[in-house]
C-alpha cells in the first residue's frame, strides 16, 4: 500500500517585501481518491512548490546581494519553523533550494544533511557531509560524529571507525567517538577490540566510570555475568556518583533473581546519595514487587517528596500506607490523589476500603457509593456498600429503632443493586436474607432467597442456607426435597448427607435413618467437625451420653469457635452432671453469641436439662 504524503504545500506567497509565507496542508485521503491518486496529487503539489522556490531564487539573485541574504533569512525561519512542528518534508524541500540559493554555507549544509537523515536519505545526506568534513581546516567533531554514524547507519564499519579515530586523535576525551567506535568494533565481531578501545579512553578520561560501565553492558549482551559485575563495580568506583553503574549492577542481580542482593547494593548506594531519583525509582519498584512494604515506605516517602507531582508513585505510597496499617497516613495520600483526580475509582475504592477496614462503614459508604458506573470496581463497590449498610441496619434493629431511616437506606440499596446488577443479584438477596435472619424474621429471608433460586448463580452453598432456614421453621417438607436434589446431582457430598441426618435429629423421628445418613457423611469426611458434632448429638439422642461426649469433644477441636457445637458439650455434661464443664461451654457459647436472643436461649438451654438443673446461681449469671 503506497504511503500518503500527509505534507503537501499548497500555497507559497511572496509580498513586496519579498517575505515567504508558506502553509502545509495534507490533501486528504477520501472515498472517491485511491491511494495513488492522492500520492499523485501530493507530488504534483511538491513539484509546483519547488519550481516557485527556484524562481524566486533565481529572481533574488538577479537583484542583488540584499535580496539574497533576505530571502535566504527568510527560507531558514521557515525551515527551522517547520522542522520543530515535525515537518520534516517541508523543512527539507525548502532547505534543498536554500543550499542552491546559499551553496557555500557551512551551517546550511549541515542543517541540510540533518535533515535529510530525518527522512531517511542516508546517500544524500553522506554526500553533503563528505564535502564539509574534508573541506574543513579545524576538524568539526561535531560533523565529524554526524558522517560516522551515517557510515555506520549504512554499514561502511570501515570509513565510520577512520572518523571515529581522526576526532579521538584531535581530542582523546570525545566520549561520544570512543563509545560510538567501540560500539562499530562490536558490529565487525571484534570484541576484544572493542574493549581494549574502552580501555584506552578510560585512560584517557581519568575519573569518569563511563567507560567501564559500558565494558559491564558488552559483557551482559555477551552473557559473562561475572565479568559484567566485576566492570560495574569498576565503574561506580571509579566514579562514585555515576548512578547508571549501580542501576546495572543492581539489575544483573535482579535478572538472576538475586532481589536482596540488589536491594542491598541500592540501599547502600543511596546511604551516600539518598537523594538519587533513579536509584530510589527502582528501589522502590523492587521493594513494591517483592512485597517488602513496610521497608519500603521511607524511601517512597522520600522519593514522593522529591517528585511531588508523581500521582502513580503516590498511589503506590498510599497503598504501602495501607499494607502498613498505617491508615491515617494511607486516607491522607489517597485524599490528596482525590484532589487532583476527583473521579477516579480506585482512589475512591482505596479510600472506601481502607475506612470499611477502620469501621467507619458511614464514610466507606459514601467512598464506594461514588465509584462510577463505568469502572470495573462498581459491582464490588456496591456489594461492600450493601454489606456494610445491612450491619448498620442490624445495630438499628438491635436498638430498638425498628425499621428505622439506615434500615430503609439498606433495603432500597438491596433493590435498585440486585435490578441494576443482574450478575450479582443472588449476593444482594443473600445479604438481604442475612439481615433478616438476624433480627429474628426468617420467614422473610426465605422470601428473600426463594426470589432468586432458580437463578444460575445460586450455588449449592445458597441452597443449604436455604434449607436451613427451611429448618427454623419447621418446613421439613421443603427441607428435605432441597438436600436430596444435592444428593442425587453428587452421591459423595457429605455435608448433604449430614444435613437430612441432623434435620431428622432435630425433627425427632426417623433416628436410624438419620443415623445411616449422618454415618455416610462421617465415612466421606471423618475429620469435619460439623459431621462429627451430627455424630455425637445422635449418640445423645439415643441414650449413649459417653459416646456422645467423645465425638462432640472432636467436633470442639475441630471447630472451636461454634455456637451449637459448645451448646451440645454443655447440655452433654449437664446430663453427666459436671456442672462445672456444663457452664464452661455454656459461657462459650454466649460469649460466641451476636444477639441477646441467642444468649437467652442459651441459658434456657442449661434451665431445662432432661435430668439436672444447675445451681440457681448459675442461672442468675
Amino acid at each position: 500500500m503506497l504511503r500518503v504524503l500527509l505534507i503537501a504545500i499548497t500555497a507559497l506567497l511572496i509580498s513586496c517585501s519579498h517575505q515567504i509565507k508558506t502553509a502545509s496542508k495534507p490533501v486528504e485521503k477520501n472515498k472517491h481518491l485511491t491511494a495513488a491518486e492522492v500520492e499523485k496529487l501530493n507530488q504534483q503539489a511538491t513539484n509546483r512548490v519547488s519550481e516557485q522556490l527556484k524562481s524566486l531564487a533565481i529572481a533574488a539573485k538577479a537583484s542583488g546581494k540584499d535580496k539574497v541574504n533576505f530571502l535566504a533569512s527568510d527560507m531558514y525561519l521557515k525551515a527551522s519553523a517547520a522542522q520543530m512542528e515535525g515537518d520534516f518534508a517541508t523543512s527539507n524541500l525548502i532547505l534543498e533550494h536554500l543550499v542552491e540559493l546559499v551553496p557555500n554555507d557551512p551551517f546550511i549544509l549541515k542543517k541540510r544533511a540533518i535533515g535529510l537523515i530525518r527522512v531517511g536519505e542516508l546517500e544524500k545526506s553522506q554526500e553533503i557531509l563528505e564535502t564539509l568534513y574534508k573541506s574543513e581546516k579545524d576538524l568539526d567533531e561535531n560533523t565529524a560524529l554526524v558522517l560516522a554514524g551515517v557510515y555506520s547507519s549504512l554499514g561502511k564499519v570501515a570509513p565510520a571507525q577512520k572518523v571515529y579515530k581522526k576526532i579521538l586523535s584531535k581530542n582523546p576525551k570525545n566520549e561520544d567517538a570512543c563509545i560510538f567506535l567501540s560500539k562499530s568494533h562490536l558490529a565487525s565481531d571484534n570484541f576484544k577490540k572493542a574493549v581494549s578501545s574502552l580501555k584506552k579512553c578510560e585512560k584517557s578520561s581519568p575519573g569518569r566510570g563511563l567507560f567501564s560501565y559500558y565494558i559491564g553492558k558488552m559483557y551482559v549482551d555477551k552473557g559473562d555475568v561475572k565479568n559484567a559485575k566485576r566492570y560495574f563495580v569498576r565503574a561506580a568506583k571509579i566514579e562514585p556518583e555515576f548512578s547508571q553503574a549501580t542501576m546495572a549492577l543492581g539489575l544483573v542481580h535482579e535478572e538472576r533473581g538475586q532481589n536482596e542482593k540488589a536491594i542491598s547494593i541500592y540501599k547502600k548506594y543511596l546511604k551516600q546519595r539518598p537523594n538519587d531519583v533513579m536509584i530510589l525509582s527502582r528501589l522502590v519498584q523492587l521493594m513494591f514487587s517483592t512485597q517488602k512494604f513496610t521497608q519500603a515506605i521511607p524511601f517512597a516517602e522520600r522519593l514522593s517528596d522529591y517528585d511531588p507531582d508523581n500521582l502513580n508513585l503516590k498511589v503506590k505510597l498510599g497503598i504501602l500506607y495501607t499494607d502498613d496499617k498505617k491508615y491515617h497516613k494511607a486516607i491522607t495520600t489517597f485524599k490528596e490523589l482525590l484532589s487532583a483526580a476527583p473521579n477516579n475509582d480506585k482512589i475512591l475504592y482505596y479510600l472506601g476500603a481502607i475506612y470499611q477496614e477502620l469501621k467507619k462503614f458511614e464514610d466507606s459508604i459514601e467512598y464506594f457509593s461514588r465509584v462510577p458506573a463505568t469502572s470495573g470496581l462498581y459491582q464490588d463497590s456496591s456489594l461492600q456498600a450493601a454489606q456494610m449498610l445491612s450491619a448498620l441496619a442490624l445495630d438499628e434493629s438491635i436498638d430498638g429503632a425498628g425499621h428505622g431511616s439506615v434500615t430503609k437506606k439498606f433495603l432500597a440499596h438491596i433493590k435498585a443493586k440486585s435490578k441494576e446488577i443482574k450478575e450479582l443479584e443472588v449476593e444482594f438477596q443473600v445479604i438481604l436474607a442475612g439481615f433478616y435472619e438476624n433480627i429474628q424474621e426468617n420467614e422473610l429471608a426465605i422470601d428473600a432467597l426463594e426470589e432468586v433460586a432458580g437463578k444460575e448463580n445460586f450455588t449449592d452453598n445458597h441452597t443449604y442456607y436455604l434449607a436451613s432456614l427451611y429448618e427454623k421453621e419447621e418446613m421439613y417438607e421443603k427441607v428435605f426435597p432441597l438436600i436430596e436434589e444435592l444428593i442425587k446431582q453428587n452421591p459423595t457430598d457429605a455435608y448433604a448427607y449430614n444435613f437430612l441426618g441432623y434435620s431428622l435429629l432435630e425433627k425427632g423421628e426417623k433416628l436410624d435413618e438419620a443415623f445411616h445418613y449422618i454415618s455416610k457423611a462421617v465415612e466421606l469426611k471423618p475429620e469435619d467437625g460439623y459431621i462429627r458434632d451430627s455424630l455425637g448429638w445422635y449418640f445423645y439422642k439415643t441414650g449413649d451420653v459417653e459416646r456422645a461426649l467423645e465425638e462432640l469433644q472432636k467436633a470442639a477441636t475441630a471447630v472451636p469457635d461454634d455456637i451449637s457445637i459448645q451448646k451440645h458439650l454443655a447440655i452433654v455434661y449437664g446430663k453427666l452432671k459436671n456442672f462445672s464443664k456444663a457452664k464452661h461451654y455454656i459461657v462459650n457459647a454466649i460469649g460466641l453469641a451476636k444477639f441477646e436472643s441467642e444468649k437467652q436461649e442459651l441459658k434456657e438451654v442449661l434451665k431445662n436439662l432432661d435430668a439436672q438443673r444447675l445451681p440457681a446461681s448459675f442461672l442468675e449469671e
